[in-house]
């Protein structure tokens, strides 16, 4: 029995640990973007819009947890890690674009605006939404290579040679 409840321990405290991470990272890209919305459209840095990426961050980082869990674009492991990882970025990218939509029409609605207004920040256009995924599927490019990676290595390899000190040498065994 503790045995067993040692693994739930370790268990959630490794989804806790995953969380953190995919929400940083999030919340890194969400505040870039929302900062360089804010300067190109000529609004200045607005303290509001940088609080929002963070609420931001936590939902997406939760969705994009579920998904991995669910197991959203896991036939693409078996693929080159190229497409695994482009693929996976792709996915979660119209994932994250979709929720953003929801969120805005929901944000809409609640301040008794037409619904069309939820589309004015994503520019209003088709062109402006396909901007937003694109940024958004580069941008989790890099997220996802390294999770991809990590879990090819496996026993958390990847994430010792990044943040451990101790040893930095690697060798990958043929098989």
């Amino acid at each position: 029995m503790e045995n067993r409840e040692k693994s739930l321990k370790e268990r959630a405290f490794g989804e806790l640990e995953k969380y953190a991470v995919i929400t940083v990272y999030l919340w890194l890209m969400f505040a870039l973007f929302s900062l360089h919305k804010q300067l190109v459209q000529g609004h200045g840095i607005s303290v509001w819009q940088q609080g929002f990426a963070i609420l931001n961050a936590l939902i997406f980082g939760k969705v994009i947890l579920v998904g991995q869990v669910l197991g959203v674009g896991k036939a693409l492991e078996r693929r080159a890690l190229i497409w695994a990882v482009l693929g996976k970025s792709l996915i979660f990218a119209i994932l994250l674009l979709a929720f953003h939509i929801v969120e805005e029409v929901i944000r809409a609605w609640l301040e008794g605006k037409p619904l069309s207004t939820a589309f004015v920040d994503f520019g209003g256009t088709l062109p402006g939404l396909l901007t937003d995924t694109a940024i958004f599927f580069v941008a989790l490019i890099p997220f996802f290579a390294f999770g991809e990676a990590a879990r090819i290595l496996g026993n958390g390899v990847l994430w010792n040679l990044f943040f451990h000190s101790a040893e930095k040498r690697f060798r990958l065994i043929e098989g």
